[in-house]
């Protein structure tokens, strides 16, 4: 990913996950809605949901960060 510093990317990850689980508290505490559907439409719609959005944010996210940072000095 080519981040600034060992340290920054660490900081970064730290940032980025207080960050997350600051932002999902509200979505966990509002539930999801009940919708019957079958197996594999629900399969699909989780593995596109959180299988690429449960990669792809992460190294986004903690890039974005490191790039703030380095660019504020603390890199």
């Amino acid at each position: 990913m080519r981040l600034a510093s060992p340290e920054s990317a660490i900081l970064s990850a730290v940032i980025f996950n207080a960050l997350i689980i600051v932002a999902l508290i509200p979505l966990a505490l509002r539930g999801i809605q009940y919708r019957p559907s079958n197996a594999s439409q629900l399969l699909q719609r989780h593995l596109l949901l959180y299988g690429v959005g449960g990669v792809l944010l992460p190294f986004a996210g903690i890039k974005g960060i490191d790039m703030i940072l380095a660019s504020l000095g603390w890199a």
